[in-house]
């Protein structure tokens, strides 16, 4: 008839979601925030800290801090100083999770720029990040486990005019994370990018700007955008709740974008023309 004997029946296996059982995945891991005194890399440190990691925060200069978050363990980093770095590493290994957040951003004429102005935005977004991520791997990769996530920038996919360090750096940043996420893959360590969009923060960028530049009004332009963007944009700690959900991820995507219209224009840069796309940022 068809019929299954109650002696042989057995019930099916329950297909769990990826992420059951993830739940408390950072719940004891010890993880290390760069820029860690004030915006993005705060809130993500204050997150990190609820959710039951044992944080360090870095900071250029720890000892100015007025509103230390109690519970956080903070220590020096400068990205401009390789020796700044190496002390930072000895200090901090091992760790668990690597959360690079710290950096600068820069508004001014590609045309104009000094090359010692763009090389310094180069080694705070790029290569002081890049040495710090080294000085951590071999443990990481000894114990065959470890998450790196990047803080990059949307900016870094659009390109946006007169910020041509900044974007440049961002978009070299994200390669090197892709690259490296293949290869240390096989060794159980995670690597993301976070790409971040408008997002309300204290961070001033480098302006530079001749008083003979034949770019005064379209630059002032920029700045003007730059600003009422990021006094109505996101949260940090919109970055910071995301950056969790990411790290409890067991098997996450290579890039994630977050802060107001951002995962919706990482859709728009898939599938649009590059004309089109550097049409609409023109006329932004």
């Amino acid at each position: 008839s068809g019929t299954i004997s109650s002696s042989t029946w057995k019930p099916p296996k329950r297909r769990w979601p990826r992420t059951c059982g993830n739940k408390n995945e950072v719940t004891g891991q010890k993880a290390l925030v760069t820029g860690a005194s004030r915006g993005i890399g705060k809130a993500i440190a204050v997150a990190l800290r609820e959710a039951g990691c044992q944080v360090i925060g870095t900071s250029r200069r720890p000892e100015n801090i007025q509103d230390k978050i109690e519970g956080i363990e903070y220590v020096r980093l400068d990205l401009l100083d390789e020796r700044s770095i190496q002390d930072c590493v000895k200090k901090a290994s091992p760790i668990d999770i690597l959360i690079g957040n710290a950096g600068g951003s820069q508004i001014w004429p590609a045309a104009e720029a000094p090359l010692e102005k763009v090389k310094e935005q180069f080694q705070l977004n790029l290569f002081g990040p890049i040495k710090l991520a080294q000085g951590f791997l071999p443990n990481m990769i000894q114990r065959k486990k470890g998450f790196i996530l990047i803080i990059g920038s949307l900016a870094g996919r659009f390109s946006i005019p007169f910020q041509s360090s900044y974007t440049a750096s961002k978009l070299a940043l994200a390669g090197f994370a892709w690259a490296l996420r293949n290869e240390v893959k096989t060794f159980g360590i995670k690597v993301v990018t976070l790409e971040p969009n408008h997002i309300r923060t204290t961070i001033k960028p480098d302006i530079l700007l001749s008083p003979e530049s034949g770019f005064q009004n379209e630059m002032a332009k920029v700045i003007r955008w730059r600003e009422k963007n990021v006094d109505r944009g996101s949260s940090a700690d919109v970055v910071a709740k995301k950056a969790v959900q990411i790290l409890k991820k067991r098997n996450p995507r290579p890039f994630y974008a977050v802060g107001g219209s951002g995962p919706f224009l990482l859709l728009l840069k898939r599938i649009l023309p590059d004309k089109s796309i550097e049409k609409q940022v023109r006329k932004n």
